[in-house]
């Protein structure tokens, strides 16, 4: 069956200023094998730190009242972030792994006397 993947903003950290510049957002991952939902789900979240030395006169820089949860996982260094992330990868072998369990490399057996 299909794994989907849904990432969304848990919480942005600003710079203690006046400028409510965000420094880090953390990203929830939800991953969900549609075969077994309730079974096959995993989460993680992942920390992305931002370059604010720009300051407010940063190229794309959107004041903090008007940041919405696609403008901030369409920046590009957040989109870099998550694609050179391996979280959707291990997601995808956690709910492979349950749905198809390695086999044990140690099995006990009755003694041959």
């Amino acid at each position: 069956m299909a794994i989907t993947h849904t990432q969304t903003v848990t919480e942005l950290t600003i710079l203690n200023n006046d400028d409510n510049i965000v420094s880090e957002i953390n990203v929830k991952t939800v991953s969900v094998d549609d075969s077994d939902p309730d079974t096959l789900t995993i989460e993680s979240e992942e920390l992305i730190r931002l370059d604010t030395s720009g300051g407010t006169g940063a190229a794309g820089f959107v004041s903090y009242n008007d940041l919405t949860q696609s403008k901030i996982l369409a920046w590009d260094v957040v989109k870099d972030e998550l694609a050179s992330s391996n979280i959707k990868t291990n997601h995808e072998a956690w709910i492979n792994s349950v749905k198809s369990p390695p086999a044990p490399t140690e099995v006990s057996k009755p003694l041959p006397w």
